[in-house]
């Protein structure tokens, strides 16, 4: 009985040593940190006595929910109208927010392509993401490194990090040399919209910035909408 004990106690330090050697799971731990950090910020304001530090927190929580869902544009376009924060802690919050959503994506992405975990609602997801990938493969597999950094630093339709970190694994880049292009390219991209949006609000009022900013978000949710609608029509045409 005590040796059963044994081997299975044995059984489960070898799995979980197996676990901690993937280098995908260091890569989730990765978006842990990035949306931990941006949690104790949020709570940090939460909680803070300081005029209008409520404010930031909603501003926070917005730029946040406007770059996962629309992207590096309305994510600093949001933080930049708020004018709540300088330049360098919009860009702080949104290579936060992209780091952290890129990691978690390419972790679990990875995981289940080698067959080491299957998350079945994630799966239809996954596949779609590798179809948008694979269909721009043959475009950029020539460029190499240097188009996957274009291909994620260009604010377009169905390019930037997520689907570029993706498209990195389908042209052959290792696990590492892709998620630093990819994350630098991103970085780079919120820089160079940081600094559009800093020296737009020089020209422009605050009013007509967040009208701008607000415009650029409902304008890509929409995209996203009706691409969602034109795959279900898709479909339910084909069964």
């Amino acid at each position: 009985m005590g040796l059963e004990e044994s081997d299975n106690a044995t059984t489960k330090v070898a799995k979980w040593h197996h676990w901690i050697q993937l280098p995908e799971i260091w890569i989730i731990l990765l978006s842990v940190f990035c949306f931990g950090w941006l949690l104790l910020w949020y709570f940090g304001l939460m909680s803070s006595d300081v005029a209008g530090a409520q404010k930031k927190a909603g501003v926070l929580l917005g730029t946040v929910a406007a770059h996962l869902i629309g992207g590096v544009i309305p994510g600093v376009g949001t933080c930049a109208a708020s004018q709540y924060y300088s330049a360098w802690e919009n860009v702080l919050i949104n290579a936060l927010t992209s780091t952290g959503i890129v990691t978690l994506v390419y972790g679990f992405f990875c995981l289940s392509c080698r067959k080491l975990l299957k998350i079945p609602y994630l799966e239809e997801a996954f596949h779609d993401l590798q179809e948008s990938a694979n269909s721009q493969k043959h475009t950029w597999v020539r460029l190499g490194v240097p188009g996957l950094f274009l291909f994620v630093w260009i604010p377009l339709f169905m390019t930037g990090p997520i689907v570029g970190s993706i498209l990195g694994r389908l042209i052959g880049l290792g696990i590492f040399v892709n998620l630093l292009t990819v994350i630098s390219a991103s970085l780079t991209s919120i820089i160079t919209w940081v600094f559009f949006w800093d020296q737009l609000s020089r020209f422009v009022s605050a009013g007509w910035l967040k009208f701008l900013s607000l415009g650029v978000a409902l304008l890509i949710l929409s995209y996203i909408l009706y691409s969602r609608l034109k795959a279900f029509r898709k479909l339910k045409k084909s069964q």
